[in-house]
């Protein structure tokens, strides 16, 4: 099971403040700050969403990096994201390695312009 050294994740879905496994697991969360982070592409799976690396620069989404201070929560997380298809890696973000939960590609999935889930979800 792959995991963070840092325990620092960048959520850019059900996990940022206000979604569902945000309002499920904010009390193992410690949310730093929210960062638009280029390269990527934002989809909707329906309920929730899935990014996916881009070839162009220009795109990005909106993504709250999050420390997180309970070890039981970070598994159950990492499971829960990989058992829904994501895979693990790390990038960096403001020179720091932090998680992310991607996918290979979007299928027919529609894309979500703005690379705002919580803005897309709430309209």
């Amino acid at each position: 099971m792959n995991m963070n050294l840092e325990s620092t994740y960048a959520f850019y879905g059900s996990l940022r403040r206000g979604m569902r496994y945000y309002e499920e697991f904010k009390y193992g969360l410690k949310y730093h700050h929210s960062f638009w982070l280029k390269g990527y592409n934002l989809y909707s799976l329906g309920p929730y969403p899935c990014a996916v690396k881009s070839d162009n620069p220009n795109n990005k989404i909106l993504v709250e990096v999050m420390k997180l201070d309970d070890p039981k929560v970070e598994k159950k997380i990492v499971r829960i994201e990989m058992d829904a298809g994501y895979y693990y890696t790390d990038i960096l973000i403001q020179n720091k390695p932090v998680g992310i939960f991607l996918y290979e590609r979007a299928a027919n999935y529609p894309q979500v312009h703005h690379g705002d889930w919580v803005k897309f979800f709430g309209s």
